[in-house]
């Protein structure tokens, strides 16, 4: 993660065109903590059509774990962060877990209550591993193929899932909303990694 890090998604909000962005704003560290303030969301086009990007907070731990983060929380953990004499404890939650390091097929992360659903509702899972060229990709320089994990996070009323390489990124998000009809699929077309 670096400053100026960014994507740029394609795609279709309810059968109707749309394209969003992502971007590293600014980045802090703390021991083995790196904190990425990020601006933009694959969802930010569901907002309507005068939406704007999304302001959130991206925390990893070391190369395992990846805490997102919005609203007043984003301000928080900045300035826990700033503070030289914290020890960093109690930054985040469960319920702001985002992402962890991907193995295979069959891994799960989340709530640690939910983790034990019956349903497979309400955590993630690891659905499906692949090979991925991001040749298609514009801005990339780098040769494949690389694994690419399929995520897939269900409630009762909605599905997310997301495609993911780990060097890269998102590189396509889908949501499903099964009440009120919403799709939204998106995916990544150009990015710059440094």
């Amino acid at each position: 993660m670096k400053r100026g890090n960014y994507w740029k998604y394609q795609g279709s909000y309810n059968g109707k065109p749309a394209a969003c962005g992502m971007v590293i704003r600014d980045i802090r560290k703390a021991g083995n903590l790196t904190y990425a303030l990020m601006q933009g969301f694959p969802t930010d086009v569901m907002d309507g059509e005068d939406w704007e990007s999304s302001v959130w907070g991206l925390l990893a731990m070391g190369n395992e774990r990846y805490y997102k983060v919005s609203g007043c929380r984003i301000d928080s953990i900045t300035r826990r962060l700033s503070e030289k004499e914290s020890i960093h404890s109690g930054l985040v939650s469960e319920a702001e877990l985002f992402m962890e390091a991907l193995y295979d097929t069959g891994q799960i992360f989340g709530e640690t209550d939910q983790l034990t659903r019956d349903d497979g509702n309400y955590f993630w899972k690891v659905t499906e591993k692949r090979a991925f060229e991001p040749t298609s990709i514009k801005g990339l320089k780098i040769l494949g193929p690389f694994d690419c994990y399929m995520l897939t996070y269900k409630t009762v009323a909605d599905e997310t899932i997301m495609d993911l390489v780990p060097g890269i990124g998102i590189v396509r998000y889908r949501y499903y909303h099964h009440g009120t009809p919403a799709e939204l699929d998106m995916k990544l077309v150009e990015a710059g990694i440094q």
